[in-house]
């Protein structure tokens, strides 16, 4: 493969207890998204406990219905063997029975049951039917944070985009991504090619892009192309078509590899097409194995080509003449998902060391010194300090003592 991989972990240490005169006091505190927040299982473990309490309390407190729902979504989610999976999938499906019955047809019953049954990979008429949830929702508290981007999801599933982008400007403006996540967003925007298709993998990695596309009119012209939605046949067929692409309909699967050679048609649709095609670096795990040595890194994106490419020049130019990097330095804002933006940051060490390494090689001593100090903050954030000071070190010793 024509690019430097380094693995980097994301860690975070989590707390519910308060202490008060040396005991520690359980508190109730706001569940978010892991997409967003990201804790240890035993802290979801103790808000599960405290939320139904409250419930128990009064079985019509909203707040307490959505909180209880989040974790145990969070612990299904983080489940690791399939057995604690479905406990917690049968535990979600119990929290949307009781909550219709305690609160029928409102706004936390709607949302609860869009967010359990939701779209799949089903029919465009059982999509539409579980639609309604959500519209229903949205009827009842159309400004609601908590819908807002599951509607900019829905309008891009309709491939409709002027109402996709509508919610993607209410996102913007509620603050709902850490501004290094809009950031981030931007960035991997602007080093593609003109009308050129990204391939992206979960909710961060799409919604940043979408939302600084909308709210700052930038690079529209780009595609992004979440790897689970694209999976709903009707929704991809309408996205082909409105590209100029041939429709594809993706047989069943029963092994692992008829999933693999499915999932290899699928991807060369796209690559062999008319359109530049690129993955994020969030999401280039499910395309190493069959298509690494035509993966070329760019900086936070691998650009797909047939022909070898020059990468080294482009990620180069992306750095110096299009990315905008003041927000590496600081951030002067909070949001709730600023440590999710700081594992967003990681994307840019394999792009940054190549660049280093063209700077040693150069001597081009002031941006080399400039660039380090960007390469050990970002390897702070995300726990590679012991990898990244090794490589460097190793860089300006071969730099020294030449062959």
């Amino acid at each position: 493969m024509k690019h430097l991989l380094i693995g980097f972990t994301f860690l975070i240490a989590s707390h519910t207890f308060s202490q008060k005169d040396g005991v520690l006091i359980q508190k109730l505190e706001t569940v978010y998204s892991i997409a967003k927040e990201k804790k240890e299982p035993s802290w979801y473990e103790t808000q599960v406990k405290l939320w139904k309490a409250e419930l128990d309390k009064n079985n019509k407190n909203g707040e307490a219905w959505i909180n209880y729902y989040r974790a145990n979504r969070a612990l299904r989610n983080l489940a690791p063997t399939e057995e604690e999976r479905t406990k917690w999938y049968s535990q979600c499906k119990s929290i949307h029975e009781q909550v219709w019955k305690a609160m029928p047809k409102s706004f936390e019953a709607y949302f609860i049951q869009y967010s359990e049954n939701g779209f799949h990979d089903s029919s465009e008429n059982e999509n539409q039917l579980r639609a309604q949830d959500l519209l229903n929702a949205q009827a009842l508290r159309p400004d609601d944070p908590l819908i807002q981007d599951l509607l900019m999801i829905h309008y891009e599933l309709q491939n409709d985009p002027e109402k996709r982008n509508l919610y993607a400007k209410r996102l913007f403006e509620i603050n709902e991504l850490p501004v290094g996540m809009l950031n981030w967003g931007y960035n991997i925007l602007s080093e593609l090619d003109e009308n050129a298709i990204l391939f992206t993998y979960g909710d961060n990695d799409t919604y940043a892009p979408w939302i600084v596309q909308a709210a700052k009119n930038f690079r529209k012209d780009v595609t992004i192309i979440n790897l689970h939605l694209i999976n709903i046949d009707g929704y991809r067929n309408g996205l082909l078509k409105k590209l100029g692409y041939e429709p594809l309909i993706l047989e069943e699967t029963k092994t692992e590899e008829e999933a693999k050679a499915v999932s290899k048609k699928f991807y060369e649709h796209f690559f062999k097409g008319k359109r530049p095609a690129y993955v994020s670096a969030s999401a280039i795990n499910g395309f190493e194995e069959v298509f690494g040595d035509k993966l070329y890194l760019t900086g936070l994106a691998y650009k797909y080509s047939e022909s070898s490419i020059d990468n080294n020049a482009i990620i180069r130019r992306n750095y110096e003449k299009r990315y905008l990097l003041d927000y590496l330095k600081d951030v002067f804002s909070y949001n709730i998902g600023n440590l999710k933006a700081e594992y967003f940051n990681g994307m840019y060490l394999p792009s940054m060391i190549k660049l280093y390494q063209q700077y040693n090689e150069s001597e081009e001593t002031v941006k080399k010194q400039e660039l380090e100090i960007l390469l050990l903050k970002i390897a702070e954030q995300n726990n590679q300090q012991k990898q990244i000071n090794e490589l460097l070190s190793t860089m300006k010793s071969n730099s020294s003592n030449p062959q």
